[in-house]
């Protein structure tokens, strides 16, 4: 039986709205139970964002290709197998990987429980989903004998453009070296391992870029921010740039156009473009992922952040420092709110 409290319908726009762990539209799709939080209305076009949670997979999903989508995996539980244009490894917590359109790529969870949040660039992708699979209402996943209609599964395939490679081998899984330590230069599928990417620090936090625009031909911005306790950023908003936070770890206090969200662990919130947001920490730690598409908002972080190494971030923040570097400089689609 549904619960009234449980939001499982989507805006149907490009609107801002926060949806609580556990919630959003949730489908069983060959065992796996895939809740979608923002989809192409929500996104102005720029994604779909997904939870997708699992228990062991018998068998990987078939190995396969999009002609034009490109396809992210964010490991937040778990261990999650992925096989992405010739290579394997396995996702632990924080391990990021990408793959092209056209590279041929597949994943299984290799865990009781494994849990991803995901990007598929462009959006429309996430409708895979609801023509596969079956709403799914009880929390937790679906027993190992659940019945699941795979009768559903080709026509989706043929209608979102999911080109199964049948001649295609899987590869011997490997633990990885130094290149899944460093963010690529130019367009290429890839793992990134925990922690790494291109890291800055500004006003208190550090933003790690998983996913850069450069990359994935201007179609997504990914990183990780993470600040302590007290840690703030003022309001800004972006003209054009849509974006997505999914709080990771912590509690944060999120304010949406003057409303204010405390969030926790698993929330997520839609920041449509023009939407003034601001931050501030209310755990002894909060990490969030921002995704962001259709524009370049978060170059702001690279623009007015400082380079490190170190994994750190300052204890202090000075909002009007951030403000007046804001009003003082020409940045991309990102001004302050007030």
């Amino acid at each position: 039986m549904s619960n009234p409290d449980i939001k499982t319908n989507l805006a149907g726009g490009a609107v801002p709205y926060v949806l609580r762990q556990g919630e959003g539209r949730a489908l069983v799709v060959a065992g796996q139970v895939v809740r979608i939080l923002a989809g192409v209305d929500e996104t102005a076009g720029g994604y779909g964002a997904v939870i997708c949670e699992a228990t062991i997979d018998r068998q990987p999903i078939p190995l396969h290709y999009h002609e034009r989508e490109h396809d992210t995996w964010f490991c937040t539980r778990g261990r999650l197998r992925i096989w992405a244009n010739g290579i394997s490894r396995v996702l632990t917590e924080g391990d990021f990987a990408y793959v092209r359109p056209n590279h041929i790529h597949s994943y299984q969870s290799v865990a009781p429980r494994t849990q991803f949040f995901g990007i598929v660039a462009p959006g429309g992708w996430e409708g895979f989903f609801d023509n596969a699979g079956t709403p799914w209402e009880l929390p937790g996943l679906p027993p190992i004998n659940h019945p699941f209609d795979f009768s559903r599964m080709g026509p989706a395939m043929q209608r979102f453009g999911v080109m199964r490679v049948a001649s295609a081998t899987y590869a011997e899984v490997s633990p990885g070296d130094a290149t899944d330590r460093v963010l690529p230069e130019e367009p290429q599928s890839y793992v990134l391992q925990a922690g790494y990417g291109r890291r800055r620090r500004l006003n208190g936090h550090l933003s790690t870029q998983v996913l850069a625009p450069e990359i994935c031909d201007g179609k997504v911005d990914m990183r990780t921010i993470e600040a302590g306790r007290g840690a703030t950023m003022p309001s800004i908003r972006h003209e054009r740039t849509h974006l997505s936070l999914y709080l990771l770890e912590g509690a944060l206090k999120l304010t949406l156009s003057g409303e204010t969200h405390r969030l926790e662990a698993g929330d997520f919130a839609n920041i449509p473009a023009g939407t003034a947001y601001s931050t501030e920490v209310t755990a002894g730690h909060a990490r969030w992922l921002l995704s962001a598409a259709n524009g370049e908002g978060l170059s702001f972080w690279d623009d007015l952040g400082v380079m490190t190494e170190e994994f750190t971030f300052s204890p202090q923040t000075n909002d009007q420092a951030i403000v007046a570097a804001i009003a003082n400089t020409s940045l991309k689609d990102t001004g302050m709110a007030g």
